[in-house]
C-alpha cells in the first residue's frame, strides 16, 4: 500500500465511502477489514455504524447461549426466536462492548427475521446493569418500528415482548428517535411516554401511531405535552391534536414540522381579500414568540380547511421559509377551500422569510378519481393567486389540486414577472385534469422566461399549436434567457414537434431530453383511441427526443 494511504485519516475517509445497506456490502466490508491490519479498524468502523437487525448482537455471543427456536405461519416467512440456555453473564458481552458496541452510531430496525425472548432481553438487561444505552452508547440514530404492520408475520405478542427494550440502545447521545407503534398496547405507550426522559438531547423526533385515530390522537396529545422539548428541532407525527399546537408553538428550537395525515381541525376565522390590505385586530393577540424558529411546514390532508386551520395559529411575524400544503383527496371529497387558503397564507406568511409554497394533490391510489369534471364550466373560470403577489422574494411556487385549477391567463403571466421576481420554480395547473384549451399561449412563456431571470424549472399548460419555431424573444423583456432545466407542460394542446423543438431550442438551450414532461395518463385512458390526450403525449415525447 502507498504511504500516503497509510495515514488513519485517509484510510477512514475510504472505508466511509463504502457502501453497508445490503447483505453483500457488509460481506465485502468484512473482507476489506481482514484483508490488512491498517484497514482492519475503519473498516469494522464502517461496518458497525449502522445494524438494521439484532444479528449482529446475537452472533458476537457466546454461541451455547441461546436456544435457537424456529418459527413459521403457513405460507408465510419464518423468523427465528432466541431464548436462553443459561442465565446472562457481563462477561458474556465483553466482546461485543468493547470491539464492537462503541462503533454503531444507528440502530435502524427493519424487516425483523431474528428476535430475542422475553427472557432473552430480560437477560441482555440484567447483564448490562439495566443502563439506558449500553447496547449502543455512541448511537445518534434509532428508529424502532415494532409493530404488526412493519413485521408482518410476527405475531404481535413477541413485538410487544421486545418493544421496551429500545432502551438498551437509546442512550444519552441519541438525537433522532423515530418510533412505529401501537398506542393500543399499553405495553408500547408506556414505553414511549418513558422515552422523552432518556434523551436530554433529543433534536429529530418520528411518532408513527399504527392506532385508530381516535385513540391515537388522545395518546399523541397526552405525549406531546408531557415535555417542554427544550432541543427539539424537528417533529414528524401523523396527526396534529388542535389542544397540542399552543404547546408546540412554545418549543424554542422547533425548526421543522410534518403532519401526514392531519384530521378534525376547524378554521378559527375566514379570511377576505379585505384582510390582506388590512389585517384583522385579533392577529395582535397571537404571541409573537409562537413557533419562533419554525422554517419548514409540511401538512397533509383530505380537505384544506385542516391545512389552513393549522397555518392561522402562526403569528404574522413568523419566519416559515417553506411551506407544503399538500393534499390527499378520497373517494366523496373534493378539494374545496383553495382561495380561503390562500387567504390565510396571505395574511400569516411573512413576506420578509418565506421562499417555497407548495399546494398541490398527491396520488389518490384511485384512478380516473381525478380525472372527474363539472358538466357546465367557465371558459375564463380559475382560482386567482392574488393573495401571494405580495411575496416578492418567493423562489418556488407550486399549486396543482388535481380538483381545482388557476386556469393561468395573461394578467396572470404579467404578475408573476412584475411581482416575484425571485421565482426559481413555477409550476401550476400540470397534474389538473382540465377539458378547456388553455387561456396562454407560447407568447407568454416567452414573457416569463426573458422576465424571470432564475427560471430553472417551469410548468404549466399551455396552447402551442401556433409555434412556428421561428419566434423571437418579447421586445419588452430581458437580453438573455432563463436558464430552464426542467419544463412540465401537462396536458398542453400540441401539433408540430418539430416547430415546438426548435421554439425549445433557441429559446430553452439548457432544456435537455427526459426534462421535458408530458402528461401521465392513467390505464383506461391510453386504451381511449379518440382521446387527443394520447396524441399531445405523442407529440411532447418527440420534442423530447428531438431537443
Amino acid at each position: 500500500m502507498n504511504t500516503c494511504l497509510q495515514a488513519p485519516e485517509i484510510l477512514q475517509l475510504i472505508c466511509d465511502q463504502l457502501p453497508n445497506e445490503e447483505p453483500i456490502h457488509r460481506q465485502r466490508l468484512l473482507a476489506v477489514a481482514l484483508s490488512c491490519r491498517a484497514l482492519l479498524e475503519p473498516a469494522l468502523d464502517r461496518l458497525w455504524h449502522r445494524i438494521t437487525s439484532f444479528r449482529p448482537l446475537a452472533t458476537t455471543l457466546p454461541r451455547g447461549l441461546w436456544k435457537v427456536e424456529k418459527k413459521r405461519v403457513i405460507s408465510q416467512s419464518k423468523w427465528t426466536v432466541l431464548g436462553l440456555t443459561r442465565a446472562v453473564k457481563s462477561a458474556d458481552l465483553d466482546r461485543y462492548v468493547t470491539y464492537y458496541a462503541q462503533r454503531i452510531r444507528e440502530v435502524d430496525i427493519q424487516d425483523v427475521k431474528t428476535i430475542f425472548s422475553s427472557e432473552g432481553w430480560h437477560g441482555l438487561q440484567m447483564a448490562t446493569g439495566w443502563r439506558s444505552g449500553s447496547l449502543s452508547p455512541s448511537a445518534y440514530k434509532i428508529s424502532w418500528p415494532l409493530t404488526e404492520r412493519e413485521q408482518h408475520p410476527m405475531p404481535i405478542e413477541v413485538l410487544n415482548q421486545a418493544f421496551p427494550f429500545f432502551s438498551l440502545f437509546l442512550g444519552p447521545k441519541a438525537t433522532h428517535i423515530r418510533f412505529v407503534f401501537n398506542s393500543n398496547f399499553p405495553i408500547q405507550a408506556s414505553s414511549i411516554e418513558s422515552a422523552a426522559n432518556i434523551c436530554s438531547a433529543l433534536k429529530t423526533l418520528n411518532l408513527k401511531d399504527d392506532a385508530p385515530s381516535a385513540s391515537g390522537l388522545a395518546f399523541l396529545g397526552s405525549y406531546l405535552q408531557s415535555s417542554s422539548w427544550a432541543n427539539l428541532s424537528s417533529l414528524t407525527i401523523v396527526n396534529l391534536p388542535p389542544e397540542s399546537i399552543a404547546h408546540l408553538s412554545t418549543c424554542p428550537q422547533l425548526s421543522n414540522l410534518e403532519v401526514s395525515e392531519l384530521k378534525d381541525i376547524r378554521p378559527l376565522h375566514t379570511y377576505s381579500n379585505d384582510d390582506l390590505d388590512d389585517p384583522p385586530a385579533h392577529l395582535a393577540t397571537i404571541s409573537s414568540s409562537a413557533f419562533q424558529s419554525l422554517e419548514r411546514l409540511t401538512l397533509c390532508s383530505n380537505t384544506l380547511k385542516s391545512i389552513e386551520a393549522v397555518i392561522q395559529y402562526l403569528p404574522p411575524c413568523n419566519r416559515l421559509h417553506t411551506l407544503k400544503c399538500l393534499l390527499r383527496p378520497a373517494p366523496g371529497t373534493i378539494g374545496t377551500g383553495a382561495r380561503n387558503l390562500l387567504n390565510t397564507i396571505g395574511v400569516h406568511c411573512n413576506s420578509d422569510y418565506l421562499r417555497k409554497l407548495v399546494i398541490k394533490t398527491t396520488s389518490t391510489g384511485y384512478p380516473g378519481y381525478c380525472s372527474r369534471e363539472d358538466l357546465e364550466v367557465e371558459v375564463d373560470e380559475g382560482i386567482s393567486l392574488g393573495a401571494l403577489l405580495d411575496f416578492e422574494q418567493l423562489e418556488n411556487l407550486t399549486f396543482n389540486l388535481s380538483t381545482t385549477g388557476v386556469n393561468l391567463n395573461n394578467d396572470d403571466i404579467d404578475n408573476f414577472v412584475e411581482f416575484l421576481p425571485s421565482l426559481m420554480t413555477l409550476k401550476i395547473d400540470t397534474d389538473v385534469y382540465d377539458s378547456r384549451h388553455p387561456l396562454i399561449d407560447h407568447t407568454h412563456v416567452l414573457k416569463l422566461l426573458y422576465g424571470l431571470n432564475d427560471l430553472k424549472k417551469l410548468g404549466l399548460r399551455f396552447n402551442a399549436i401556433q409555434i412556428k419555431g421561428d419566434e423571437e424573444k418579447p421586445g419588452t423583456t430581458g437580453d438573455r434567457a432563463a436558464p430552464l432545466e426542467k419544463f412540465w407542460v401537462g396536458d398542453s394542446p400540441i401539433y408540430s414537434p418539430k416547430s415546438v423543438s426548435k421554439f425549445l431550442e433557441a429559446h430553452c438551450p439548457h432544456l435537455r431530453m427526459g426534462n421535458l414532461i408530458s402528461v401521465c395518463l392513467f390505464e383506461e385512458e391510453e386504451g381511449s383511441r379518440r382521446n387527443p390526450l394520447i396524441m399531445y403525449e405523442r407529440r411532447w415525447s418527440a420534442v423530447g427526443g428531438l431537443i
